[in-house]
């Protein structure tokens, strides 16, 4: 019986232990660990008495400490910890190797010894502070709490990407919203984010944030052992020696980029190890699970950029893609921003894209990526499918197979600010640059877009789109032309020759052109950003050969990716400092100063359409005068204080040649909506600066639009010599829209609409060499100009507030320099008595009424030394 019961006795043990070993799982003994200890309940323990609101420097002392005994006295194999607000991360590059990586264990550890460490600490800190201890009065402090998590990483990088993510995600959000708190309700702090937070503690607090903010709670801190020596008597021998000990040492900030310097802080012991390791390029994003759409917004670039992958269910994506166009169809001065990327890979997908969105492949080419469906931009939220006021939008890099369902047809109904880039469209029925009203069959209006490096297999059918610039594209045929189409360097452009009946200018060669550079994702999986080379007398697209676009790749960890939440000038203006490219992802970000470019072939390049906003009267970007320098996909914005100009390429005395490397501004909006203003949008100075699609325009609608409301002088202002520009469209400046003073510009298609509100003539006057004159011309070359060329130039007028005059959509100097090719102006409706007069220096006649057509629209084919040729 005894034995019996011995045996029973075992059995009932061993059961036991089988049911704590079946959830007792283990870490990978050779992996890469992170260790999160967050703290549990803190608002409701930082609220007792005894602390300081919002930052209590004893708190983050004891959290100090806390790191520090983590590190030197429990978990040896760490090498560094990262505090901010309640939160501490341990690194550990080579695994934990405590516990037979128990993870049971070492949680509960974990957790343990730090909640009775920072007690401990804490108690120190408050008895030193109030002689009191943990008490305040009659008051007992309650205790705090830890709790504590295990995860394993793939690679060192992806340790470094960890307190990346911690400091980049959390630590200024954290501080943000700990100061607002103190100073706003929650209904009030609702729906705002960390960067508008700043502001509005800025303007009705007088709070400035970076001052307010203790600079621990900022970034957060990072603590590391550090090895030193120290002298001594050995009291065997009696002699002075020096031996090796070990300490932690504080520095007051967070992780913001990856670098081969921090990676050194995730792989090295010590602070003051020699020879760093070397930086390998991080696999970004990994451990994601591809399968589901979940995983689209979970990249470095934060949440309003999907990354699509072809294993994602395409219902999913469909579905994703569809809602946002839906939150986004007519959202048109809305602060929403989002990119839409897809791997490379086939997507049986169908869904249309609104405002503030960009669509694009992250293929190395533009078939690496098909769209097996259709991707459009309707009219359908304004009367009659008008599609004059579809903005801002953006589509690049990937093929599009439209289905039956759209007739096998892709529509993109666009005005300004949408362009196409390197798309190759296979729709059999062509791509079609407007929308029919269904219920008259006649197409809606849409007023001028931009198409380059891209191939269509069938016909455009611009319809009633009225104006057009495409570059370097090839496509089976253009079916017709409004008012102005201009064609440059493309491989199949139709024939100029019965301009302007048919209104097609045709131009055979781009002269100088570096393609935009894009976002794409290796065969490895990593990011880099492809900058293509420069070209010199273009024809066709770059990619459509058989042969890749040539040029060179950037990988991402060169970038700083700013994210709204946290991106500051001083921080961006660090990374600048520091050699980094900056890709932005989208977002509204308000700037408290200039980002200053200084050094040569910089990008800054945006995803999504974001917009920066100047917050103190300075210039949103000013660029030295140096080589190479991009500025991409971005929507600047006028604040409420006037700024001198929005965009400065070059100081007033720039003048070296640039002609090998030039600078480029691609996919630029540069807007004064209501209620800001500016003096300039862009101010050009560097000599061979090359602009391709830029937009400048006052606005003529929406809240605090109007004449003394949103008050803006000249959209361009071109100082340097030998500047270029594709697709330039300049609308409702208060006087010259673009005054060009540089010699040897060249301009290739002009889309401009004069200012609709003048209240009266007195209001828009101008002098010239002839005297005071109506209005002021909206393309003015400088007197002092001996050399300049433009073709296709478009000027609109639309007098809604007065009968006011234009005396000359143009004027120029009367010499064999300056040559102009295809003039066109339009009245496009307005008040009755409204007019331009002539097109060039009194030449051509006026626009004043719809009809007879000789009213609306007047022509000239050449405008050279002075007089119509």
């Amino acid at each position: 019986m005894d034995q019996d019961a011995e045996s029973q006795k075992q059995s009932l043990a061993d059961r036991m232990k089988q049911y704590e070993a079946q959830f007792d799982s283990t870490l990978p003994a050779s992996s890469p660990i992170i260790l999160r200890l967050d703290g549990h309940c803190f608002s409701g323990f930082t609220s007792q008495p005894q602390f300081r609101r919002p930052f209590d420097q004893r708190i983050h002392d004891a959290m100090i400490a806390t790191c520090s005994d983590l590190l030197v006295d429990f978990f040896s194999r760490a090498t560094i910890a990262y505090t901010q607000s309640d939160e501490i991360t341990l690194v550990f590059p080579e695994g934990v190797q405590l516990f037979n990586e128990r993870v049971q264990k070492l949680v509960s550890l974990a957790a343990s010894y730090c909640s009775v460490r920072f007690n401990a600490h804490l108690a120190s800190a408050l008895a030193s502070s109030t002689g009191n201890g943990p008490n305040v009065g009659d008051v007992q402090l309650r205790m705090a709490h830890f709790d504590a998590r295990f995860f394993a990483v793939p690679s060192g990088e992806e340790a470094l990407n960890c307190l990346l993510w911690r400091c980049r995600g959390d630590a200024v959000r954290n501080s943000v919203n700990s100061l607002a708190r103190t100073l706003f309700s929650q209904s009030q702090m609702q729906g705002k984010t960390s960067a508008e937070l700043i502001e509005v503690m800025r303007q009705e607090k007088n709070v400035i944030y970076e001052e307010a903010v203790p600079r621990w709670a900022i970034e957060g801190c990072l603590v590391k052992k550090e090895s030193y020596q120290r002298g001594g008597v050995n009291p065997q021998t009696g002699q002075a020696e020096t031996t090796t000990r070990t300490r932690t040492r504080v520095e007051e900030r967070g992780v913001r980029d990856f670098s081969t310097e921090n990676l050194r802080l995730v792989t090295q012991k010590y602070w003051n190890v020699p020879n760093p390791p070397q930086l390998q390029r991080p696999t970004v994003p990994v451990t994601v699970d591809n399968r589901s759409i979940s995983a689209a917004n979970s990249t470095i670039f934060g949440s309003n950029v999907y990354v699509f992958d072809p294993k994602m269910p395409a219902a999913d994506i469909q579905a994703k893609a569809t809602a946002i166009f839906k939150q986004m169809e007519a959202n048109e001065f809305g602060p929403e921003r989002y990119a839409l990327l897809f791997k490379p890979g086939t997507y049986d997908v169908l869904f249309d894209v609104g405002f503030y969105t960009q669509v694009a492949g992250l293929g190395r080419n533009p078939d690496d990526v098909l769209i097996e469906g259709g991707v459009n931009v309707p009219a359908d939220w304004m009367p009659n499918r008008n599609a004059t006021c579809n903005f801002w939008r953006a589509f690049e890099n990937f093929s599009i197979n439209a289905s039956a369902v759209t007739n096998n047809t892709t529509t993109i109904a666009v005005s300004q600010a949408a362009p196409l880039r390197r798309m190759h469209v296979r729709s059999s029925g062509g791509l079609w640059l407007f929308q029919v009203d269904p219920r008259t069959g006649a197409g809606g209006w849409a007023s001028g877009g931009f198409m380059a490096d891209s191939v269509v297999d069938s016909q455009v059918l611009p319809g009633s789109q009225q104006q057009w610039l495409s570059r370097n594209n090839r496509y089976g045929s253009w079916a017709n032309a409004v008012w102005n189409m201009v064609f440059v360097g493309d491989s199949s452009s139709p024939d100029q020759d019965n301009f302007p009946t048919f209104a097609y200018t045709t131009v055979d060669q781009t002269p100088v052109i570096r393609e935009k550079p894009y976002l794409y994702v290796t065969s490895e999986g990593r990011y880099e950003v492809f900058v293509p080379v420069l070209q010199t007398n273009a024809r066709g697209p770059s990619w459509a050969g058989g042969s890749p676009t040539p040029g060179k790749s950037i990988p991402i960890e060169q970038f700083y990716i700013a994210q709204p939440s946290t991106a500051s000038a001083a921080g961006m203006n660090s990374a600048l400092d520091s050699g980094k490219h900056i890709l932005f992802t989208p977002g509204i970000y308000k700037l408290d100063d200039a980002l200053r470019i200084s050094r040569a072939d910089t990008i800054i390049l945006g995803l999504g359409m974001p917009s920066l906003i100047p917050t103190t009267g300075k210039p949103a970007i000013l660029v030295a005068d140096v080589d190479g320098v991009t500025l991409a996909g971005l929507i600047i914005d006028a604040g409420e204080t006037c700024s001198p100009s929005l965009i400065e390429i070059g100081p007033s005395s720039s003048s070296a040649s640039h002609a090998s490397n030039p600078t480029f501004l691609y996919d630029l909006t540069v807007r004064t909506a209501g209620h800001t203003k500016n003096d300039v949008g862009i101010l050009i100075n560097s000599p061979n600066t090359i602009g391709d699609q830029l937009w400048l325009w006052r606005a003529d609608h929406g809240d605090g639009a109007a004449w003394d409301a949103n008050p803006t002088r000249n959209g361009v202002v071109v100082n340097g010599n030998d500047v270029t520009i594709y697709g330039l469209f300049n609308e409702h400046q208060k006087e010259y829209q673009t005054l060009w003073n540089g010699n040897g510009g060249r301009l290739y298609f002009y889309q401009s609409e004069i200012p609709y509100d003048p209240p009266n003539q007195q209001s828009w006057m101008s002098r010239n060499r002839n005297g005071m004159v109506n209005g002021f011309a909206s393309y003015k070359v400088a007197d002092t100009v001996t050399s300049h060329e433009a073709w296709g130039l478009g000027i609109y007028c639309y007098f809604r507030d007065s009968p006011t005059k234009l005396e000359n959509a143009i004027e120029v100097p009367s010499v064999e320099g300056v040559k102009l090719h295809h003039i066109t102006t339009i009245w496009l409706t307005g008040t009755p008595g409204s007019e331009i007069t002539h097109l060039v220096n009194g030449a051509g006649g006026s626009v004043y009424a719809n009809s007879p057509e000789s009213a609306m629209r007047q022509t000239m084919n050449d405008f050279a030394g002075g007089v119509k040729v």
